[in-house]
């Protein structure tokens, strides 16, 4: 019998290095997504066919990361990051939650705080607004 294998992961808070804003293009979000999918990690999507039928390929996609993880390969550093795109099928913004490698986040391009400021605004005017029954 195999031993349990512990995830292990710690948030990341807006004092680290690594809490910033990173803008991805749609060949980016597919590299993460492939790297994902190789290394087993849970938060992508099922195959690169289901990203590119969902993902607006022309808008901008956000990234910011929420837990630092070793979820599958203990020897690769990931985040969970919050991931802020527009569907194809939709004027409104959609969030999802995806793994990323650190060395690819660090390597993304990062959002000065004006930008991500109104980056932020614009993504909170997208969303609709539903009441909670």
């Amino acid at each position: 019998m195999e031993p349990e294998t512990t995830i292990r992961y710690s948030t990341v808070s807006s004092q680290d290095d690594d809490h910033l804003v990173k803008l991805m293009k749609l060949d980016d979000l597919i590299a993460a997504h492939e790297i994902a999918r190789t290394r087993r990690w849970g938060a992508t999507w099922t195959t690169v066919d289901a990203l590119l039928a969902e993902v607006d390929p022309a808008s901008p996609k956000f990234l910011l990361p929420a837990l630092r993880n070793a979820a599958g390969d203990t020897q690769v550093e990931s985040l969970r990051c919050h991931l802020w795109y527009r569907p194809r099928s939709s004027t409104y913004g959609r969030a999802t939650i995806i793994d990323v490698e650190l060395a690819q986040f660090r390597a993304l391009p990062t959002l000065s705080p004006a930008k991500t400021t109104t980056a932020l605004e614009l993504l909170v005017a997208t969303f609709p607004l539903t009441a909670i029954d």
